[in-house]
């Protein structure tokens, strides 16, 4: 079940959303093979520091991130979080099913090509639930930021 600030969320901000309900799916490449969709549609989110402060990446399911693309991009020295420096900011989320939304107060950086794709399919906050967004609209409404080359195809 979607949390409820994140449903809450999604209905003030998202009005196209699409709800999905699925088997459990921890990695974003199960993901997109519960849902029957390319992993390149999948909004993989990674949490950073960016400068010191907590910021998103998203990327896609097919991809890595590619510290050095945001750092090039914004200027700011950037490293991967460990996971026990940002688990309480996503809370009610399970661990690793964090949306890449804006109601968790973190800037959002996504992958230039990711940001071309009509529509983006993310977790929404649990294993088995995920949501389907208008991309254009998902950036404009989370103020997320393309960045070239941010993701890396995995081999």
């Amino acid at each position: 079940m979607i949390p409820r600030t994140i449903e809450n969320h999604l209905h003030d901000h998202h009005d196209g959303s699409e709800p999905r309900f699925h088997f459990r799916a921890v990695t974003a490449q199960r993901l997109a093979a519960a849902e029957h969709v390319s992993g390149r549609r999948v909004a993989k989110p990674v949490v950073v520091r960016l400068d010191g402060k907590l910021a998103l990446c998203v990327i896609s399911a097919a991809e890595r991130l590619d510290l050095s693309a945001l750092e090039q991009a914004t200027g700011a020295p950037a490293r991967l979080a460990a996971e026990d420096e940002f688990a309480d900011l996503f809370q009610p989320c399970e661990a690793g099913a964090e949306p890449p939304l804006g109601l968790f107060g973190l800037p959002i950086y996504v992958d230039a090509e990711l940001s071309r794709q009509p529509k983006l399919l993310m977790r929404a906050g649990t294993h088995e639930d995920a949501v389907e967004l208008d991309t254009a609209e998902w950036m404009r409404c989370e103020g997320a930021r393309a960045v070239e080359r941010l993701g890396v195809k995995l081999h």
